[in-house]
């Protein structure tokens, strides 16, 4: 008996141990790297600035969706509306993660009148993000299109980290967003969760029990392990691309800007530009430890979303954070794509989406103003390599976007419905532009098509609903 009760008494002191480490470890890695989930998804808690005292209704909306399993599954996702607005209003779609209502971002779109929609967030959907989540999120956007009292003229799409990866890819696979911003996004799948992840949870699992080189990286990484198994041949350079905003660099039709810091450990800077990427190493790295892309990953992914991107849409400019504590006006050009690279120098294992002193915020709201004044009439441009895309989706063939047949036709992801999205866009281009004009850009983009006699009867048949 004193036996039994000496070993249970030992397994009670292992799990009290471990219990208490583990919460130690927790409050070290938050207090080291100041993380939370507003860091991870740099949404900005400072409100002490910013005020609003009107009143805020909130309505939950409920998004069904195909799996890629083929199984029908329902999501919800909240939109948040000033009380005083009326009418159709400005919408802000925020993806993947749920949009934190203390932020200064939140409270500046309340005052302005506008509506804010978001998901409602489980850790686990980060292991869905270029699966599951990724047609749901799709799905939300189409609904929220959809839903009155949404002014369909006027959707910006903003997202951070994780969704940042999600603002990218809603911009690059749909028509209809007047403007779009991604912080710190992820924008090469491959690099960012195949290679880097890996390096820093091979650092962390070397060190000892007491020592987490890259804290923040234990915290992170697990939560989007679950994607590698959305690749199940590593060598498949086509399906990594598919799958990242770096294969898509040339579908940007609306206003998209990028903002990035170097000191980001997450998703380091050089798959959005190898320009600014910092290559001295913190000592407290181990020396084959490396934040830059190699040159042997297959196909393009050892590319640049800046490579891929089309020079003649493109800015990307370096801008040196003076003082790291300070909001800073995002700086936007007239090009579809923007990328700002804020230099708050190189990545240290204490960093998270920007280096450990950075505090400072970024301010979106001019360019925002700005695009919602201008309307999706102004905004957006009918790109062959978009259009190319959309009717692929419209025959079936879509990658991102699976199409199941066999199913409820009402639901998204089916064959039918992704038919009826393309049609739906299309036919809002035309009406702020022309029939002529978009039919002009098609053609252009069935000569880029190893696929064209196929493509050219859906076309055929999306001219007809049109007229």
């Amino acid at each position: 008996m004193k036996i039994i009760r000496k070993l249970l008494w030992v397994i009670f002191c292992i799990i009290v141990f471990y219990l208490v480490y583990s919460f130690s470890l927790s409050i070290k890695t938050l207090s080291i790297t100041g993380t939370g989930v507003n860091n991870i998804t740099s949404q900005n808690v400072r409100v002490e600035k910013v005020k609003f005292y009107g009143v805020i209704t909130r309505d939950t909306l409920s998004v069904s969706y195909v799996t890629n399993e083929g199984a029908v599954d329902t999501r919800e996702i909240i939109i948040r509306r000033p009380g005083s607005a009326e009418g159709d209003i400005p919408l802000i779609y925020v993806p993947h993660y749920a949009m934190e209502e203390n932020t200064e971002e939140f409270l500046q779109y309340m005052d302005h009148g506008w509506a804010v929609a978001s998901p409602i967030f489980e850790e686990k959907y980060n292991g869905q993000l270029t699966g599951n989540d990724l047609v749901f999120n799709n799905a939300a956007l189409y609904a929220l299109r959809h839903l009155e009292g949404i002014d369909k003229q006027r959707i910006a799409i903003v997202g951070d980290s994780a969704g940042g990866y999600m603002a990218l890819m809603l911009s690059e696979l749909q028509m209809g967003t007047c403007a779009t911003v991604a912080n710190s996004p992820i924008a090469n799948v491959y690099f960012n969760f195949y290679v880097h992840f890996k390096n820093c949870d091979d650092v962390n699992r070397k060190a000892g029990l007491f020592d987490v080189p890259i804290p923040i990286q234990l915290l992170v990484s697990k939560s989007f392990r679950l994607n590698l198994d959305n690749f199940p041949n590593v060598s498949d350079a086509d399906r990594w691309a598919a799958l990242s905003p770096l294969g898509n660099a040339r579908c940007f039709s609306n206003p998209t800007v990028i903002n990035h810091c170097t000191g980001d450990i997450l998703a380091p800077v050089d798959q959005i530009t190898k320009r600014y990427t910092h290559t001295e190493r913190d000592p407290a790295f181990p020396d084959n430890f490396t934040i830059c892309m190699a040159d042997d990953y297959p196909g393009i992914l050892s590319h640049s979303l800046e490579e891929e991107a089309d020079p003649e849409e493109l800015s990307v400019e370096r801008y040196k954070w003076e003082n790291s504590s300070e909001a800073v006006t995002m700086p936007y050009s007239d090009r579809l794509l923007t990328i700002n690279v804020f230099d708050d120098g190189p990545i240290s294992p204490k960093s998270s989406h920007t280096a450990p002193d950075t505090t400072g915020i970024i301010n979106t709201m001019s360019y925002l103003e700005e695009m919602f004044s201008k309307s999706l009439a102004e905004t957006e441009k009918a790109v062959p390599e978009k259009l190319l895309l959309l009717l692929e989706r419209y025959a079936g063939n879509g990658i991102q976007l699976p199409a199941h047949e066999g199913v409820d036709d009402t639901v998204y992801g089916s064959l039918a419905t992704y038919r009826k999205e393309v049609v739906d866009e299309l036919r809002q281009y035309a009406e702020n532009h022309s029939v002529e004009e978009l039919e002009a850009v098609v053609l252009k983009a069935l000569e880029l098509s190893g696929n064209k006699e196929v493509l050219l009867n859906a076309w055929t048949e999306i001219k007809a609903a049109l007229e």
